[in-house]
């Protein structure tokens, strides 16, 4: 059973001391997810994929899709072997560093209505450069974690909200942090 298999996963990654979304970070997502019903999902920071499964797990049952990429290599080994276990046949999952490719036109998915960023603080701002051209032009919304936890490192995010003019929220997670919500970018 899924739940079992995210349990002990999650589980495992504690003892491993491999980070993944936290319990309440795990809520919000799979509210958004269950509220807005989104079919192209794209994920930035897969790790070992217990996020993954969350989406991909919640947008099966209406044939949606996840394209989620993860740039340490020894991570994407694990997340395939996760994904086989999981039984989420609804992901692309790539090995790569979105901002270091030149060329992401041919695996980034055209019209994401729904997109997950939980990888190198620092870059949270370059990754929405990146796909900014590829979200759906009539709905889309984007969840960032841990933007209050890791706030000193989010430079290229708040550059890149003041030069778009971004509105957003701050949800409260665990305690000490929080998830930024981007509606209709």
């Amino acid at each position: 059973m899924l739940s079992e298999f995210l349990t002990q996963l999650r589980a495992s990654c504690v003892a491993r001391r491999i980070p993944l979304i936290s319990p309440e970070s795990e809520v919000i997502l799979r509210k958004y997810l269950e509220e807005n019903q989104p079919k192209t999902c794209l994920e930035i920071g897969a790790a070992v994929w217990y996020s993954s499964i969350v989406i991909a797990s919640t947008i099966q049952k209406r044939w949606g899709h996840l394209t989620t990429f993860e740039v340490a290599y020894p991570a994407y080994l694990e997340a395939q072997r996760n994904m086989t276990s999981a039984k989420c046949w609804n992901i692309t999952l790539y090995p790569f560093d979105i901002t270091k490719s030149e060329t992401t036109d041919n695996v980034l998915p055209l019209n994401c209505d729904f997109v997950f960023i939980d990888a190198q603080k620092s870059q949270y701002g370059n990754y929405l450069e990146k796909i900014h051209n590829n979200l759906s032009s009539e709905n889309n919304i984007i969840l960032l974690d841990d933007v209050v936890k890791y706030q000193t490192k989010l430079d290229t995010l708040y550059k890149f909200i003041e030069k778009n003019q971004i509105n957003y929220e701050i949800l409260p997670s665990e305690e000490g942090d929080g998830i930024m919500v981007m509606k209709n970018l």
